[in-house]
Formats: C-alpha cells, structure tokens, sequence
C-alpha cells in the first residue's frame, strides 16, 4: 500500500502549526498595539495636529526631528489600512468557524 500522502498531510499540518505560532505572536502584538493606535488617532483629529501641521509647513520645526506624519495622509492611510486589515481578519474568522459541510 501507498502511504505518501502522510508526507504530504504531515507537511500541511507542520507548515500549518508554524503559522499559527507567527501569527499568534503577530496578533498578540497587533492587539497589543491598538492603544498606541488609538493614542495617534485622536492626536490626528486634535487642534495640537494642525497646529504642529502648519508648524512643519511653515519650517518652524527643527529638521532632526521625523515630520512624516504631519502629513495629512500618512496617519489617515495608516488608519484606514488597520480598519482593512481587521475587516480581513473577520471575514477569516467567519471562513474558518463556518460549517464547511453545509
């Protein structure tokens, strides 16, 4: 009898298992760094945004200090993409706990 397709199922389950292990890790930080996140957004939709916004226009801000997010679409892409990437997530969620057999 012919018994590699074990091989083949062994290496799904081993692929498998170590993508579980990353992305638990990946998840566990994402999660973790919601916070942060939030702390960014509401600075974004803050007066203090603007103000340091037209700061950074005007050259009022010293050069050595990093200005890439008083750009108006720097913050605002990185929130739309973590909105996209929990709706990505869900729709995963969805497919896996789904009765497949139906």
């Amino acid at each position: 009898m012919n018994y590699e397709h074990i091989k083949e199922y062994t290496k799904i389950y081993e692929e498998h298992q170590k993508l579980l292990e990353d992305l638990s890790k990946s998840l566990k930080d994402f999660k973790d760094h919601q916070k942060e996140l939030e702390k960014l957004e509401k600075y974004y939709y803050s007066e203090d945004f603007i103000k340091d916004h037209d700061a950074s226009n005007k050259g009022e801000i010293p050069d050595d200090i990093n200005q890439g997010i008083l750009t108006e679409d720097a913050v605002y892409d990185l929130l739309g993409d973590n909105y996209y990437m929990a709706r990505e997530l869900l729709d995963l969620a969805n497919y896996i706990i789904q009765d497949k057999d139906e």
